[in-house]
């Protein structure tokens, strides 16, 4: 049985054929995923050759080293080493020229022997990513993104000569200064001639400024550091310096004869004396030894708590006079000693033991900006001292305080009554002479001002202990029991 024909309808006239696909185009390459993947893994891989080559295996330093801040990676081995040569050279040979007036003097660093560890430096700077394996160099130059090395040259010289160049530039412009010329007449100091100031190169500041010129290396002219050396005793100072500004005198009423002696004889070392600024001095150096052949006697001197007799008696007074003095003027005290009882010529804490025998002395130091000049006059009335010089900042004056007043000696003094008058017995005593009650007393050194009057300030100067005077008692010399003759 055949099958029935099939009727096939012709297409549409509107719809057309499908056109054969044609082959991918570079464009449709590109917009491959896989393809861009590829290219890019292409161009990192080309770079790093590229970089690899470079920075490995050529002549250049790497990136990420620096000397001196400059970046070496724009430099060949050998051009980077006639850069840095040709920088320290400038260096080392920068002229300098010191000027002072009419004077001049020239160098440059080699002079001291200067000297820039370029040579080392650059090796440093070679040995990154120039040295070990392959893998050592590429971990090198991968490590310097990251850390990069600065490395810094070092300038030396030889100080020791830059101070002895120094110190001759010092020794020519040196012009010492002239103090005015000062006779310590016999009560007063007089000007004799005028001043002139001098000249002082600070080598330290110059030595300091050539350091830090020759680490910047740029030539220049550099004006010496002079100063002008004013001299110790100027015209105008010495006129000032020679006012009367402290006079102080203790009582010698009651005083023998041999004990003013003593004192006139001990404050004669003091008279017409200059104390130089800084000057430290001893009463006991300047006063010498207490001895008869120089005319010391014996006199009523304090020993322990008693009053005795002694060669020299009344050297105290003329080391006190002299101590409150100097007080006043100013001056800073160094050793001094209290009494070991009230004395009367002075207030207490106002005293200055001094002694050969106890080694106790009385030592000053002019700590004040001008020299002092000590005079002394000792009279049957009085031991005076007089201090000339510039006048203190602030007028000084002296306030001794009683801080107790009943301090009693329990020890006795016994006088044997040979006529039995007073006492008979052995242990019969009668008072002949009550001692002294004793003290605690402190000096205060008050400072005022010389226009207004109102006080600026004080200072405590010492705080001291006095022993009470021992009674003294007449004691019988009969044995007990005997009935009087």
């Amino acid at each position: 049985m055949q099958r029935p024909p099939i009727n096939r309808r012709p297409a549409p006239n509107h719809v057309r054929k499908r056109p054969k696909q044609k082959k991918n185009t570079i464009r449709d390459l590109f917009s491959n995923p896989f393809f861009a993947i590829l290219l890019v893994v292409a161009i990192v891989a080309g770079y790093v050759l590229i970089r690899r080559a470079k920075t490995i295996d050529n002549n250049y330093y790497l990136e990420g080293v620096y000397i001196n801040s400059v970046d070496m990676s724009a430099y060949t081995r050998e051009q980077g080493e006639s850069m840095l040569n040709k920088w320290a050279e400038g260096i080392l040979n920068a002229e300098y020229r010191l000027t002072y007036g009419d004077k001049a003097w020239t160098f440059t660093p080699r002079d001291f022997n200067a000297s820039i560890n370029t040579e080392e430096v650059l090796e440093k700077a070679w040995f990154f990513g120039h040295t070990g394996s392959t893998a050592d160099r590429e971990n090198m130059m991968m490590s310097l993104r990251y850390s990069p090395q600065e490395l810094w040259t070092k300038f030396t010289y030889d100080e020791s000569a830059l101070q002895n160049y120094t110190a001759r530039i010092a020794q020519e412009v040196y012009v010492a200064p002239q103090d005015a010329d000062i006779l310590l007449d016999t009560d007063k100091p007089i000007i004799l001639s005028q001043s002139k100031d001098g000249l002082a190169l600070d080598a330290r500041a110059l030595f300091e400024t050539l350091d830090q010129a020759m680490k910047d290396g740029v030539s220049k002219e550099i004006p010496l550091p002079v100063e002008v050396k004013p001299a110790a005793i100027s015209s105008g100072d010495a006129e000032e310096g020679l006012q009367l500004i402290v006079s102080y005198q203790t009582s010698l009423e009651g005083s023998s004869s041999a004990r003013r002696s003593n004192i006139r004889t001990a404050l004669s070392n003091f008279n017409a004396f200059e104390v130089k600024v800084g000057e430290t001095v001893s009463f006991n150096e300047v006063v010498g030894a207490r001895t008869a052949l120089r005319g010391y006697k014996e006199a009523t001197v304090y020993y322990g708590a008693t009053i005795t007799e002694g060669l020299g008696g009344g050297i105290c007074q003329a080391s006190s006079t002299l101590y409150a003095a100097l007080l006043q003027a100013g001056m800073d005290v160094i050793e001094r000693h209290n009494h070991s009882m009230v004395v009367a010529y002075c207030k207490a804490s106002m005293d200055a033991a001094v002694s050969e025998d106890a080694q106790d002395d009385f030592v000053f130091v002019n700590n004040t900006d001008y020299n002092i000049y000590i005079y002394t006059d000792v009279t049957r009335e009085y031991a005076l001292v007089n201090i000339y010089g510039r006048r203190p900042e602030y007028r000084i004056e002296l306030y001794s305080t009683i801080l107790q007043n009943n301090i009693k000696n329990t020890s006795i003094v016994t006088v044997p009554d040979e006529t039995g008058v007073y006492a008979y017995y052995v242990d019969d005593y009668t008072l002949k002479k009550e001692g002294k009650l004793g003290r605690r007393s402190m000096l205060e050194r008050i400072y005022y001002d010389w226009d207004t009057g109102l006080e600026v300030k004080r200072e405590e100067v010492s705080v001291d202990y006095y022993e009470g005077e021992r009674d003294i008692y007449w004691v019988g010399v009969h044995p007990i029991g005997n009935g009087q003759q």
